[in-house]
């Protein structure tokens, strides 16, 4: 994959249009092969629906110390083959995975960001299609998510209010992947709370999930919020105040939640690729 101008132009205008690939990355010799040797992996069974960008950026877990639970590296991709994992790590002919088809992803070199991107509620994270003008200017995790016009409302009204929320939260019922489009954990219980026009849903995912239903929800024990349209642009007010009610109703968001702890249902990615 060829870049289409040069990195300095690229990352002088950062303009929304540059795709960005974040990734996770939970041990420290895939993040070592990256910086020495230029390519990272991504499992064609779990590679989200589309892996075009031009930069690959990391998410790193808690295996990095004062590093983790951020987003630091990124790198401009260079070409993407499609190769065995037997052939990338030859040293590990008998993994279980080792006949598994690979997206070897060759990249440049790494470039620490400015303002590494935390999670504040340290998330496992797979994915997160994204912009490099985003990459650059997030504050944290949940900046990086590219959502619907009412999405991108809601975000900005719950960071405003200060209603502490995540963004694009997986998901699994048996065999089934949902996706939630903001999510509180709380001491007593669970708030989804959906935008009811979709947004561009999953293009991140690597369990390919589909919107979740209000009645899935429920059935699974959460308290769930559906905000139409019309509420999210003539009374956005009023939508976070239901907000704050509901989440008040199960107790509130502990300030000490650690998500890479919360397994009940909740998605959290983090096999040895």
């Amino acid at each position: 994959m060829q870049e289409s101008q040069s990195d300095w132009q690229v990352e002088e205008v950062a303009p929304e249009t540059v795709p960005v690939l974040v990734a996770i990355v939970n041990n420290q010799r895939d993040l070592g092969i990256a910086r020495r040797e230029g390519w990272y992996r991504i499992p064609v069974k779990c590679a989200p629906r589309r892996l075009g960008a031009e930069y690959l950026a990391f998410y790193q877990t808690k295996a990095f110390d004062e590093e983790a639970w951020a987003v630091s590296y990124y790198a401009p991709i260079r070409r993407v083959h499609l190769v065995q994992r037997v052939d990338l790590l030859p040293q590990e002919p008998d993994h279980p995975r080792a006949a598994d088809w690979y997206y070897k992803i060759q990249i440049g070199s790494l470039r620490r960001l400015p303002c590494p991107v935390p999670s504040h509620r340290l998330r496992r994270i797979t994915f997160i299609p994204t912009t490099l003008a985003r990459l650059l200017s997030a504050q944290e995790i949940n900046d990086l998510w590219l959502g619907s016009e009412d999405e991108e409302r809601l975000w900005d009204a719950f960071k405003e209010n200060e209603i502490e929320v995540e963004r694009r939260v997986s998901l699994r019922e048996g065999d089934e992947a949902y996706l939630i489009d903001f999510a509180a954990c709380c001491r007593q219980g669970k708030v989804a709370i959906l935008c009811a026009e979709a947004g561009p849903l999953g293009e991140g995912s690597a369990l390919r999930e589909r919107p979740a239903s209000d009645y899935e929800l429920a059935a699974a024990g959460w308290e769930v919020l559906r905000f139409s349209r019309q509420q999210i642009e003539h009374s956005l007010h009023d939508c976070m105040a239901l907000a704050k009610q509901a989440i008040a109703r199960q107790g509130g968001v502990p300030q000490s939640l650690d998500w890479s702890q919360t397994t009940d249902g909740i998605v959290a990615p983090g096999e040895d690729w």
